[in-house]
């Protein structure tokens, strides 16, 4: 069996991936044609404004998900920034507490 040209599959494999508003674009002008009394050609004007339609809504979910991940970055960025400052603040008050501590010790009990 002779393998196939990768640019051939590529060529089947669009056609076959028709969205929704372009597979209903189709029906409607096999439907037109059908009416007219002449054979649909597979390129109707419903058939192409569906395939931008589909484009559109595929791009607009693209946006959408990239939107989600630059938020959920962004989320990230904010949460790891405050664990940052948290830590210091931490170490902040336990040299506050040491040094307290220090001064403490360092105060000598009134003589009894």
């Amino acid at each position: 069996m002779k393998p196939y040209h990768p640019l051939i599959v590529a060529a089947l494999l669009l056609g076959a991936c028709d969205g929704p508003a372009e597979t209903a674009g189709a029906a409607k002008d096999k439907a037109a044609a059908e009416a007219a009394g002449v054979a649909y050609k597979g390129d109707g004007p419903n058939e192409r404004i569906g395939e931008a339609q589909d484009r559109a809504e595929k791009a607009a979910e693209e946006a959408r998900a990239a939107e989600e991940e630059a938020v959920e970055k962004e989320r990230d960025s904010i949460r790891s920034a405050a664990d940052i400052e948290a830590e210091r603040l931490e170490q902040q008050a336990k040299a506050v507490r040491e040094a307290a501590d220090e001064r403490a010790d360092a105060v000598k009990a009134p003589a009894q």
